[in-house]
Order: C-alpha cells, then sequence, then structure tokens
C-alpha cells in the first residue's frame, strides 16, 4: 500500500488536484473531436468519392454532342503548347493532304500520259505545223 502523494497514507481517499481533473477532461474532449473529425471526414471522402465517379461517369456521356473537357491532370501535364490548326493535330492526315497538293502541283508541269487503245491511229488532234519541239541545225 504504497501511495504516491507523499502524505504517508493511511490508505483513506486523497483527494486530487484540480489541475490533473481538467487536464484529463480536455484529453477525452480532445480525443472525442479527432474522433468526430475522423469519421466527419471518412464520410465526406467516400460521399466526395460518389460524386466524382458520377460527375465522370456523366461527362463521358456529355450529351448534345458535347466533348467531355480534359482533366486538370491532363492539361498540366500538356503544359504551354501553342494554339494548331485541325489538320496539324494529325501527321497522318497532314501529310496526306500534303502528297494530295503535291499531286495537283504536278499535274501543272506534266502531262498525264494516256493509255493506248489498240493499235497507233495517228495524232487525234491532228499535228500542228507552226509548232516546233526539235532543235534546228543549222
Amino acid at each position: 500500500d504504497s501511495d504516491c502523494d507523499g502524505d504517508g497514507g493511511d490508505g483513506a481517499e486523497v483527494e486530487e488536484h484540480p489541475m490533473y481533473a481538467e487536464a484529463e477532461a480536455a484529453g477525452k474532449a480532445k480525443r472525442q473531436r479527432k474522433a468526430d473529425a475522423a469519421a466527419a471526414s471518412a464520410a465526406a471522402s467516400a460521399a466526395g468519392r460518389d460524386e466524382a465517379r458520377r460527375e465522370l461517369e456523366a461527362g463521358d456521356m456529355a450529351g448534345d454532342g458535347d466533348k467531355r473537357e480534359a482533366g486538370r491532370q491532363i492539361m498540366k501535364n500538356r503544359g504551354l503548347t501553342r494554339e494548331r490548326k485541325k489538320i496539324d493535330r494529325n501527321p497522318r492526315a497532314k501529310n496526306r493532304e500534303k502528297y494530295r497538293r503535291a499531286v495537283i502541283k504536278r499535274k501543272g508541269q506534266v502531262r498525264d500520259a494516256k493509255a493506248q487503245e489498240g493499235a497507233y491511229g495517228g495524232e487525234s488532234s491532228g499535228i500542228n505545223q507552226n509548232v516546233t519541239h526539235s532543235r534546228r541545225f543549222g
């Protein structure tokens, strides 16, 4: 039977200092506040996840022909990029268009070879005597 209060105790109930009781009550209140905050945070987090999931599902099915906006992480990863024309965004389509335009330019420079049908029947448009395609030796 050793008491730590140092009064030589005879086993009688000793009254504690009020400061100890206040500290214990404050500790209990603090633990209770933390537990309440953790429970509220967990509930809010679950509700936030459900809300985010609903927004994503609604965003994937964007109605009225609208596209879903890119998220923050995608836009942040994109960095600072200049605006590009629609054709410049797709290299395959751009090269296809370049080839189409090059073919048009070439048609202006070189005549297409026509396939011959049957035996040679002379020039269909005739021969112009005023046009010379050869060099004159002289």
